[in-house]
């Protein structure tokens, strides 16, 4: 799809005609400055008015009308915390998403891990790019790509009749009792620009589920009465954002621009689902839980200067360069309070799990544009490379009351080397326009180089010592497009990606030793980089009342990565059960689906929206092995909305309603399949002044109880009572009725 209707500036006063001018919108996915409609790719933009207008939350909540792309809350024991893991576009997920700030990277998520290092409030626009997008930006957009971009000066001082302006922000969402405030302050010097921005957010866990407090099919077991099934552990969260930047323009062909920005979350959770319950009765490791208190600590730091230089030469248009040096944390801990009884004593049990990236980026863009006979090239060019660090650290502290000892065991869990990655790639683009510029073919090519070290001194399994690997591969894509009249154009497009496996995939090596029989996870030797080759045909057009954009796509993934898979011929005594797990490829994934977008003004200031996604899929785990369903394809889902806006009283309404088919063929007969639902949402908003904004909302309006047809990985009955206890699947269901209240005030 192209920009949605969020790509419209939907303001007091804006005329018909404005709003469906989508052309008007430029966007960052050719890295080259595009209209929306003429790129040719799915691509959708969402715009900083839109974030406010629906009083967005956060990551999950942003792409809420975007079918086809998704983010999942975690609502299980092991990462009880309540939060959004990463984004998932075209059935990829994880780390086969690129997301960047200003194209500086987000830290990888590991398992049981997060990647929700973005606050959405300093956001001026959020650009999606759905397929692969690695020639231009490397590895890891193998799905697509998520580009935040962070706000300037110049957002907050247009339109100003004073050097100076000052924002004022509030809202609350009763889907986590959240509250945010932020201030933002810009003042123009002449040629010289600045910009500060701080903002806070508290809240508790969820609680608008729309769960069965006595589990659903899979029951409600080993929980303490008062706790029942359709509750998350208490919890609070704290979070801060911060954004600076210094925009020096010089004279017109210069701009230089110094940004700093930071984000930071702690969470708390009080997971009583442990209190009071006892554990191993009957033995000597028989104990009760007093308490186990669990935190994490979401920490991204960021300082960028970049250059923006109109050269004007012959045979060269433009240079931009940017330097940036990011580092990026996620730490837990716990604290265990037991009481032990054989022998009478106390323990506390400390645990910590801690991974961090550093990232040093740069990135070198050029563009030229020339003639060659009746052919008009705008080429793009550069080179674009980081070198990450990245640490992992796990311990367990145990203190014993009758011996007043403290006792440490390192490389627990989901243990693996520190590392570095070093990415230094090159690219280039040539825009060829011919046929009075109605026909654009545009080739690229990526030169891309990888290299990952593990460090010498870690402490793996015996005979599973980690070492380097490194990869070359050359990556291209090819699109052409061709406008048939003024209003109707036709595209279609090649495109290729690649993702290396992380540290983790490439080099866990431990034990759990508590487990019977006793389980490790290993490296795999043969673990090949993934890869991808991505068809798209589409039709767009675009008239004076709306416009419209379909398009088809065709992926085929090769050397697809699973994790924690069991070994072959690995198992215990009893000749069944695996005691070795590692990543290992799929031999291939297919993945096909059409989408849709597009807005109409069916009368003077009322307007139809529709997003529409549907997608199927097929997966291959062996060359020799039988075809099955591909879970993640996404079932057809359709975003139709009205829109009716009332400038001259500084109005506006909107009703969006979901409607989502149910999960059909899944790869194992067992596997746990979602049924149909339509969820609708409503939203106000009232500019009684220029400055003055109030945004009101009601998601889930009629309290509908479902699970989302993006659900993945449940079976129809629970593996175990343990299972069942500790991730159940009632509180995967999608949120209930949620108000939401947002205000802006603007000197």
């Amino acid at each position: 799809m192209a920009a949605g209707p969020a790509a419209a500036q939907s303001q007091s006063g804006l005329t018909a005609n404005q709003v469906t001018q989508l052309k008007r919108l430029t966007v960052t996915a050719t890295r080259t400055s595009a209209q929306v409609l003429d790129v040719p790719a799915s691509v959708t933009v969402v715009t900083a008015d839109e974030l406010d207008k629906r009083v967005v939350r956060d990551i999950q909540d942003l792409v809420r009308y975007q079918p086809g792309v998704s983010v999942t809350r975690s609502t299980n024991t092991t990462n009880p915390f309540g939060q959004l893991s990463s984004f998932t576009v075209r059935g990829m997920s994880g780390n086969r998403v690129q997301m960047t700030v200003d194209g500086s990277r987000v830290q990888e998520i590991l398992t049981d891990g997060s990647r929700d290092l973005v606050d959405p409030f300093n956001m001026k626009a959020v650009e999606i790019v759905r397929g692969p997008n690695s020639v231009l930006w490397g590895s890891d957009a193998l799905g697509g790509s998520v580009a935040f971009r962070t706000r300037d000066p110049s957002d907050l001082l247009e339109g100003q009749d004073k050097p100076w302006a000052v924002e004022l922000k509030s809202t609350f969402d009763s889907f986590d009792n959240s509250w945010r405030q932020q201030i933002t302050a810009a003042y123009d010097f002449g040629d010289v620009e600045v910009l500060a921005s701080f903002g806070h957010l508290s809240s508790t866990e969820p609680k608008a589920i729309k769960a069965d407090p006595e589990g659903g099919s899979w029951g409600c077991p080993q929980r303490p009465a008062y706790f029942r099934c359709d509750r998350l552990f208490p919890a609070e969260t704290s979070a801060y954002n911060g954004l600076a930047k210094i925009v020096w323009t010089p004279n017109a062909d210069h701009e230089i621009k110094l940004t700093g920005e930071f984000f930071s979350r702690k969470t708390t959770v009080d997971q009583i689902w442990d209190s009071g319950a006892g554990s191993n009765p009957g033995t000597s490791l028989y104990y009760i839980s007093d308490s186990y208190l669990r935190n994490v600590d979401m920490r991204r730091y960021r300082l960028a200067l970049s250059h923006d230089w109109h050269v004007g030469a012959s045979w060269l248009d433009s240079v931009k360069w940017n330097v940036s040096y990011s580092p990026q944390a996620r730490d837990m801990d716990s604290t265990s309070n037991r009481t032990y009884t054989t022998p009478a004593h106390n323990r506390i049990i400390q645990s910590i799990r801690n991974y961090s990236e550093n990232f040093w980026e740069a990135d070198l863009q050029l563009q030229s544009s020339f003639d060659l006979g009746p052919t008009a090239h705008t080429l793009t060019y550069g080179f674009d490379g980081d070198i990450t660090r990245g640490e992992y650290f796990d311990v367990n502290k145990t203190w014993r009351s009758d011996t007043n000892a403290t006792t440490y065991a390192y490389n627990n869990g989901f243990s693996f080397p520190n590392s570095r990655t070093v990415r230094a790639d090159f690219y280039v683009q040539d825009e060829i326009k011919l046929l009075d510029d109605r026909l654009t073919i545009t080739p690229g090519a990526r030169l891309a180089t990888y290299s990952l070290t593990p460090d010498a001194d870690y402490a793996s399994l015996p005979g599973y010592a980690p070492s380097a690997v490194s990869s070359v591969t050359l990556l291209k894509k090819f699109a052409i497009s061709y406008e048939l009249d003024e209003n109707l154009s036709v595209f279609a497009a090649y495109g290729e990606g690649f993702k290396m496996p992380t540290a983790q995939q490439l080099f866990q090596s431990s034990a759990n030793l508590f487990s019977f029989p006793v389980t490790y996870i290993i490296p795999n030797p043969d673990l090949q980089p993934e890869s991808v080759r991505n068809y798209e045909i589409g039709l767009r057009g675009e008239f004076d009342r709306g416009w419209f954009s379909v398009g088809g796509f065709y992926a085929n993934y090769d050397n697809f990565i699973r994790s924690l898979q069991a070994v072959p011929g690995m198992v215990a005594a009893d000749g069944v059960t695996p005691t070795h797990y590692w990543s290992d490829n799929v031999s291939s994934v297919n993945l096909w689906g059409i989408e849709l977008g597009g807005e109409y003004e069916f009368y003077e200031n009322i307007f139809a929206t529709a997003n529409v996604s549907w997608q199927t899929g097929r997966q291959r785990l062996s060359a020799g092995a039988v075809e099955t369903a591909f879970d993640s394809a996404v079932p057809l889902t359709a975003v139709l909305g009205v829109r009716y806006e009332i400038p001259e009283h500084g109005l506006e309404f909107e009703v969006q309603g979901t409607f989502a088919a149910g999960q059909g063929e899944r790869a194992l007969p067992t596997t746990f399949r979602t049924e149909g639902y339509a969820v609708f949402d409503a939203y106000a908003r009232w500019k009684p002044t220029e400055n003055v904004e109030v945004s009101f909302g009601v998601q889930n309006i009629f309290d509908t109880a479902y699970f989302p047809n993006t659900l993945t990985g449940y079976t129809t009955v629970p593996v175990s009572a343990a299972v069942a206890a500790q991730s159940g699947i009632e509180l995967q269901r999608g949120p209930g009725r949620t108000f939401k209240l947002g205000t802006t005030v603007k000197f």
